[in-house]
């Protein structure tokens, strides 16, 4: 397919699904124009995949030389993805941006990188630190003069987990040492080194969690009082809310809700979690059904899309990312009158901590609560006894016996 005519067609698309005029051309001007006059000059007037991550290398090397910014650099990053994407599916790609690299690593370091990175399956939850980890490594080896894994030796690597330790919070100091273990592995079995080195990597690293709070009732209801309900936007919103606040669902579960998981017969909500992999039936209780019925009847698009949310502006398609319910509602929120400060938990999750609270509370079994909530280990239920300060506190020893001492 000649490149331009794929730009033609991705505006097509676009058009279709309710793109501005405006819009449309804004990007075939920034975004598709610099891929196909990058083609042309390359002597190619067909899509060549070859010729685009040669487009994607001349970016970067403008940008390292600040020639462009960081907006433009997304920009035209974005371009030649969508584009790319477009050749593959047939389908748009939204959102995606591209954020420029924190760290430049040569092609030796970059190739080994993508070997580990593709030699077995890595959960969407712990792709990105495993990144960072090596992006994090690799970097300080090229700082230190370091040419070749084969060079980097115990010492080496000691003085890595050194500057780590004096430079990082310990929670990023635990992800340093079991992906960087887990590194070495993978460097030792495919010959990259002669040792997996694997003794340097059983230091106890201590973990600082702090137990977030749980929402309160009183703002929960407030918030959800603050959606106005008569439009389209705000049913969708007060149901994704709602399922957040009634059945403690994950925000990255609510916007994967198909409308096949809902069994308006038996009552009930089946999904396969999207952190765990393991299949999960939650109630489908009258005010959270009542709720979902409003949205698909009177709120949602007419769109072929199995997802039961979508978008109210173009294009009209399923969330992406769940930080958009995460940002809906810190909005509504506000609306309320409600104010948040930086890392206080108040954020969406606090309703799944208040759905496990209250269980608790009420004298629900850990292991009863951990089913509901779909959490694979009790371990990760036992956090929200410590919520439940009225039985903690008939844990409590009093004094008898014990001779107070003024000093």
């Amino acid at each position: 397919m000649q490149v331009n005519e794929l730009a033609l067609k991705i505006m097509d698309a676009q058009r279709d699904v309710g793109y501005a005029v405006r819009t449309v051309w804004s990007n075939y001007r920034d975004k598709y124009l610099p891929v196909i006059m990058f083609h042309e000059i390359s002597g190619s007037r067909e899509w060549n995949p070859d010729i685009a991550e040669k487009y994607r290398e001349d970016v970067r090397r403008r940008a390292d030389i600040n020639k462009i910014g960081d907006a433009w650099y997304r920009r035209l990053m974005s371009g030649v993805d969508e584009m790319e994407y477009f050749y593959d599916t047939g389908k748009l790609r939204w959102p995606f941006f591209r954020t420029r690299e924190d760290f430049q690593l040569k092609p030796y370091y970059r190739e080994v990188k993508d070997a580990f990175l593709s030699s077995e399956p890595i959960h969407p939850n712990t792709q990105g630190d495993i990144r960072w980890v090596c992006d994090k490594y690799f970097f300080w080896l090229q700082n230190e003069g370091i040419e070749s894994l084969r060079d980097a030796d115990a010492k080496v690597i000691q003085e890595f987990i050194r500057f780590c330790s004096v430079s990082m919070k310990a929670s990023s100091l635990y992800n340093v040492r079991i992906y960087l273990k887990k590194l070495y592995r993978f460097l030792f079995e495919n010959g990259y080194t002669d040792s997996s080195h694997e003794v340097l990597f059983y230091f106890r690293v201590s973990r600082d969690r702090p137990q977030q709070p749980a929402a309160d009732p009183e703002e929960v209801a407030a918030t959800l009082e603050a959606i106005d309900r008569t439009p389209p936007q705000g049913k969708r919103d007060y149901a994704m809310i709602l399922l957040g606040a009634v059945l403690g669902m994950r925000a990255g579960d609510i916007i994967r809700l198909k409308l096949r998981d809902i069994d308006w017969a038996n009552g009930e909500i089946h999904i396969c979690q999207s952190k765990t992999g393991k299949p999960l039936a939650l109630p489908l209780t009258q005010e959270v059904g009542e709720a979902l019925k409003d949205y698909i009847l009177n709120g949602r698009p007419d769109c072929d899309y199995e997802e039961v949310f979508i978008r109210m502006k173009a294009p009209r398609q399923p969330y992406t990312d769940a930080t958009g319910i995460q940002y809906l509602y810190s909005e509504y929120r506000r609306k309320a009158g409600l104010t948040r400060s930086a890392f206080d938990g108040k954020g969406f999750h606090s309703l799944r901590r208040a759905v496990g609270k209250n269980m608790v509370t009420s004298g629900v079994p850990v292991t009863t609560v951990a089913q509901i909530l779909g959490h694979t280990n009790v371990n990760s239920t036992q956090k929200y006894l410590a919520l439940d300060s009225h039985h903690l506190k008939e844990c409590a020893l009093d004094f008898s016996g014990i001779e107070v001492m003024r000093s």
